[in-house]
């Protein structure tokens, strides 16, 4: 089974943080939970690479380092949607916004996903297709559970059970690019890694606009 080639450390952490954190979040509501989000996203990315050097996993934490700057660099593409397209919002809940439309927390989000994702990719004969299939069905889970979290929700587009359609395939592209990137650059100088988040995030950015274009 493929999953016996995974390192068990990469799925107890995650398991162990999201028991965590999930709960938590459920519980709080407007600047608790604003301040619950932040805090979130800083440990995550404080005790993750932490967490992958204290066990060796040193793929683990040059994946880390890698998706670093692509999870900072994400939110421009929602900060697009709120201003330009106006199909997206994020409600207030006290903390410090990137543009004054998506909140900071969202920086060290995007890693939280995309991090477990390609790490395990690395035990898939097939990892784009793990990638994009996987990537796919959590970011329709995360894409539902938005709503009822108080995180985000779509405006004036199409959606099904409460989630847009148009953000779905273009995420899922998101990851394979992300492993197809990870994979033709791990080697290469830090400056061609540092490079790549950015222009992943373009990539999505345009990926977006025309999603929405064509399916709205």
């Amino acid at each position: 089974m493929w999953l016996s080639r995974v390192p068990r450390d990469v799925l107890t952490f995650h398991a162990v943080f999201m028991a965590a954190a999930i709960p938590a979040a459920l519980t709080v509501q407007g600047r608790w939970l604003g301040l619950l989000l932040c805090l979130c996203a800083l440990l995550y990315n404080l005790a993750l690479p932490l967490f992958c050097q204290w066990r060796g996993d040193r793929e683990g934490l040059a994946l880390w380092r890698f998706l670093l700057p692509l999870s900072i660099a994400l939110p421009c593409a929602d900060w697009m949607l709120v201003e330009r397209m106006q199909t997206l919002q994020f409600p207030d809940h006290g903390a410090p916004r990137l543009g004054g439309a998506v909140p900071i927390y969202f920086m060290g989000f995007w890693i939280m996903l995309l991090w477990p994702l390609l790490r395990l990719a690395q035990a898939w004969r097939h990892g784009y297709l793990w990638t994009g299939a996987s990537g796919l069905l959590a970011f329709v889970i995360w894409e539902w559970a938005a709503r009822p979290m108080a995180l985000w929700h779509a405006v004036d587009v199409t959606q099904i059970a409460g989630f847009a359609l148009y953000p779905l395939l273009p995420e899922a592209a998101l990851c394979m690019l992300a492993l197809w990137a990870w994979r033709q650059l791990r080697h290469q100088t830090a400056l061609a890694r540092l490079i790549a988040g950015p222009a992943i995030a373009v990539f999505y950015a345009g990926a977006l606009s025309l999603a929405l274009l064509w399916i709205g």
